[in-house]
C-alpha cells in the first residue's frame, strides 16, 4: 500500500488549510490521505464518538473519489499518538497548518506542532492559512453539497454526499481488524470512499436502521426498508438493505432520483429507428412488451420513462413490483410482501381486478406470473415487464423455459428491448486518437465503415478525473410481428431467430456500441467491457 500523507486535524481553519494542500498533493501523487484527530478519552467516551462523527462530515473536494481518504480518531497524548500513527502507517509526509502573520505561536496545535515536527519519522510540511487556494472553504464549487449537511445525522450527510457525487449505490461493509469500508457506485463503477473505525460505523448502522424503521433487536436476518428524505432531497428515494455477513453487518443503499428515473424517450440513447419502433408499440395499446438485460442495465428507467410518456392519455396504470423502485403519482403501485401473502403472482391477479388499461409487472420470475401476464395481454391490455436475458433472441428461449407456448408468445408478445448501460465520455476533456488495428478490425467485422478518429477519456474537474460523465443506453429493439412472429410460432431455434433478426437489419448491441464509438459518445475500451455483448 502507498505511503500516505497524514494531516493532524482539529477542525480549525488552519487544519482545513493544511488539509486542502495535502489533498492536492495526494491527488497529484496518487497516494492515500489520512485525517487524524486525537482525543484525551477512551474509545467509549462521548468525546471520541462526537469527534468520529464530526471527522466523517469534514467537507471534501468535488473530486474526492480520486483520493483514498482514511479518517482516524486516536486516543491518548496528542504528540505520542500522532508520532506512533505516522510510524505505524509509514507516512510519507505530515502536513500541519499555521497562520502566516504570527508564525509558530499560533499553529493549529500550538507547541504540539513543533514537538511533532521534531519527532516526526518523515518530512513535515507547514501550510499557511492565507496561501492562495490553501483553504478548502474558500472554494464554493468544492463544497457543492455543503447545504445538504446535517451535523446531527452523519447517515443523512453520507447520503447527501453520495447524491452530490452521482452515486447510484452506497455500500458500507465490514473488513478485517474491526474496520468498515464505504464504497460508492458511480456511473456503474464501484470506487472506494473511506474507511471507518468500528465504533463510528456502528453509529452509522444504528442511524440507518432508525431512519428506515428497521428492528434493532433482530440483527441475525436480512432487512429491507426505505429512508424518507426531507427537502432539499425530497425528490430522492433511498432503499436500504441490511444483511449479516462475516465480521458484522453490511448495508447497501440504492439512491434513486426523480431526475434520473424519468427521462424523455429521446434521451435514453435510442436510435431514430429504435424510437420509431418503440412508439409504434406504445400506440398499439395492447400486447406484452418486455424490457430485458442484466441487473443494473437501466430497465426500470426505461419502463418508467415509457409509462410517463403514456400518462397524457390519462390511462389507469397499475403495477406490481418487488420492491416498488420509485413512488409514481400516476401509477397505482402494489408492493410484493411475501410475509403477508402478497406474491408477484397473487399481486398480479389483484391488479387485474382493478380495471387497468396498462399493467406493469416488475419482473416475470415464474411460470405462473408469465402466464398471467400473457392473459392480461390477450384481454386487450398493454402489459410491461422485465426479464434477465442476454439479447432479444434469448428472451424467446426464456419464455419457452417458463412453459409459455410458441403460439401464445407469437400472438401476444408485441415487442422486446434488450439493453445495457455504458459510460458516456466527458465532452469537456475527451481527446481524439487514431483507431488501433484492433478497433478497425472490429468495425470491419460488423460491416461498419471505420472512423478516421475515435475518442478516449482524459479526465477533468467536471467528470471527477474519470474521463466519463453519466451513462447512456445501448439498445436492441424488436417489434414482434410478420416474419418474426411466424418464426416464433413455427418453433424456430434461438440461433435461427437471431439470424432472422439480423436479416431484418436490426443491429446487435455490439454493433450499436461501435456506432457510439464512431459518434464519439463512448470509448472502444468501455464498449469492450460491457457484459453479454
Amino acid at each position: 500500500m502507498s505511503q500516505p500523507i497524514v494531516v493532524p486535524f482539529d477542525f480549525s481553519r488552519f487544519s482545513e488549510s493544511a488539509f486542502g494542500e495535502a489533498w492536492r498533493l495526494a491527488f497529484q501523487l496518487k497516494i492515500p490521505l489520512h485525517l487524524i484527530h486525537v482525543v484525551g478519552g477512551d474509545k467509549d467516551s462521548d468525546s471520541f464518538r462526537h469527534a468520529s462523527q464530526k471527522l466523517l462530515q469534514v467537507p471534501l473536494p468535488s473530486q474526492e473519489l480520486q483520493v483514498e481518504i482514511r479518517r482516524e480518531v486516536l486516543t491518548g497524548s496528542v504528540v505520542d499518538s500522532l508520532l506512533q500513527y505516522a510510524i505505524r502507517c509509514e507516512a510519507r509526509l505530515i502536513v500541519i497548518g499555521t497562520h502566516a502573520r504570527t508564525g509558530l505561536a499560533h499553529w493549529t496545535f500550538g507547541s504540539v506542532a513543533e514537538r511533532v515536527m521534531r519527532g516526526a519519522p518523515c518530512p513535515t510540511m507547514v501550510v499557511h492559512s492565507d496561501v492562495p487556494n490553501g483553504d478548502v472553504h474558500e472554494n464554493e464549487a468544492d463544497l457543492h453539497y455543503r447545504g445538504l449537511q446535517n451535523s446531527e445525522s452523519p447517515a443523512l450527510d453520507l447520503i447527501a454526499r453520495g447524491v452530490s457525487l452521482r452515486a447510484s449505490d452506497i455500500h458500507l461493509d465490514p473488513i478485517s481488524n474491526g474496520r468498515y469500508q464505504i464504497r460508492l457506485r458511480v456511473d456503474g463503477r464501484v470506487v472506494p470512499f473511506t474507511t471507518l473505525d468500528q465504533q463510528v460505523a456502528d453509529q452509522l448502522l444504528r442511524q440507518f436502521a432508525t431512519l428506515a424503521k428497521i428492528d434493532h433487536a433482530d440483527p441475525f436476518r436480512p432487512h429491507e426498508g426505505r429512508i424518507p428524505m426531507a427537502p432539499p432531497m425530497s425528490e430522492v428515494e433511498v432503499r436500504i438493505t441490511m444483511a449479516p455477513v462475516a465480521c458484522g453487518t453490511a448495508i447497501a443503499l440504492r439512491i434513486i432520483s426523480k431526475e434520473h428515473i424519468f427521462r424523455p424517450l429521446t434521451r435514453l440513447g435510442l436510435s431514430d429507428g429504435d424510437l420509431s419502433k418503440l412508439r409504434s408499440i406504445l400506440e398499439a395499446n395492447e400486447g406484452l412488451f418486455l424490457v430485458t438485460g442484466p441487473t443494473g442495465s437501466g430497465k426500470t428507467t426505461t419502463v418508467y420513462s415509457m409509462l410517463e410518456s403514456l400518462q397524457s392519455r390519462n390511462p389507469n396504470i397499475v403495477s406490481v413490483e418487488d420492491p416498488v423502485e420509485f413512488a409514481v403519482p400516476f401509477v397505482r403501485q402494489l408492493n410484493v410482501d411475501d410475509r403477508h401473502g402478497v406474491t408477484m403472482a397473487s399481486g398480479l391477479r389483484t391488479i387485474l381486478r382493478m380495471d387497468p388499461d396498462i399493467v406493469f409487472i416488475g419482473e416475470i420470475r415464474d411460470p405462473e406470473a408469465a402466464e398471467i401476464a400473457l392473459q392480461a395481454a390477450r384481454s386487450g391490455r398493454l402489459v410491461f415487464s422485465s426479464l434477465h436475458t442476454r439479447d432479444v433472441a434469448s428472451t424467446i428461449t426464456a419464455l419457452r423455459d417458463l412453459g409459455i407456448s410458441d403460439r401464445s408468445i407469437s400472438g401476444n408478445l408485441s415487442g422486446i428491448i434488450n439493453q445495457r448501460l455504458v459510460r458516456r465520455l466527458c465532452l469537456d476533456c475527451r481527446k481524439a486518437s487514431i483507431p488501433s488495428p484492433e478497433v478497425l478490425a472490429s468495425f470491419h467485422e460488423m460491416g461498419l465503415e471505420p472512423p478516421i478518429e475515435v475518442y478516449e477519456p482524459v479526465g477533468c474537474e467536471r467528470c471527477q478525473r474519470t474521463g466519463f460523465l453519466e451513462r447512456i443506453g445501448l439498445f436492441e429493439t424488436l417489434v414482434c410481428k410478420g416474419a418474426i412472429a411466424d418464426a416464433i410460432e413455427a418453433g424456430a431455434t434461438e440461433n435461427t431467430l437471431r439470424t432472422k433478426i439480423r436479416e431484418l437489419g436490426i443491429p446487435s448491441l455490439a454493433k450499436n456500441g461501435l456506432i457510439f464509438v464512431r459518434d464519439g459518445l463512448t470509448s472502444y475500451e468501455e464498449i469492450s467491457r460491457a457484459r453479454w455483448l
